[in-house]
């Protein structure tokens, strides 16, 4: 079965380079789709819209910024970021792209850093992120029949932190039943089927 065809999204003020880019990517066979990302001010606003699979985005646009790209732009992990640039200045201003195509690239090797982009996102967005230690407790009072208030309470946490607790388990499990998580912390072995309270 083959994997379905990508959304890429391509941020560069160059109308020329612009054009040309979109073509070449829109010509390849893993791609459905190219969005022109043609205003600079509200990129993280259009990446929330359009959800492309992977963003190419000249990093002058941003300016000298050093910090984490992800950040500046909040944009999620499911979106690959990758740097579309005119010659390599220093590669560490580079670490924080998911991978670097040059402007004068070959089609082939476009399509080459493109797809091994691609798989190494899809294989991180499908893997499960880690419950940590203070979810884990608040999984197993969950599981144990606890109320978002008893919770609070036993853990000597706001209700509210409760919440969003609960809120990033069902995130990172995607799981969003009491019984499927039940299901999760008895499997992992952090409850014991017999501490479990039954809720007719």
């Amino acid at each position: 079965m083959s994997s379905p065809k990508k959304v890429l999204a391509v941020a560069e003020t160059s109308y020329i380079i612009r054009k040309g880019l979109v073509y070449v990517l829109s010509q390849l066979p893993i791609v459905s789709k190219v969005i022109e990302l043609k205003e600079m001010e509200d990129i993280s606003n259009q990446i929330d819209r359009f959800r492309p699979d992977a963003l190419l985005i000249n990093p002058m646009l941003l300016g000298n910024a050093r910090q984490d790209i992800r950040q500046l732009l909040n944009i999620g992990k499911r979106t690959a970021i990758i740097a579309l640039v005119y010659n390599l200045i220093d590669e560490q201003f580079y670490r924080s792209y998911d991978a670097v195509i040059k402007i004068n690239d070959s089609e082939t090797k476009i399509e080459s850093t493109l797809s091994e982009c691609l798989t190494k996102a899809q294989k991180q967005d499908t893997e499960q992120e880690e419950l940590s230690d203070r979810e884990k407790e608040i999984l197993v009072s969950v599981v144990k029949g606890m109320s978002n208030k008893e919770i609070a309470d036993h853990h000597n946490i706001s209700i509210h932190t409760v919440i969003t607790h609960r809120r990033n388990m069902a995130r990172k499990l995607n799981i969003h039943s009491i019984s499927g998580l039940t299901i999760y912390a008895i499997i992992n072995k952090l409850v014991d089927i017999t501490d479990i309270k039954y809720q007719d």
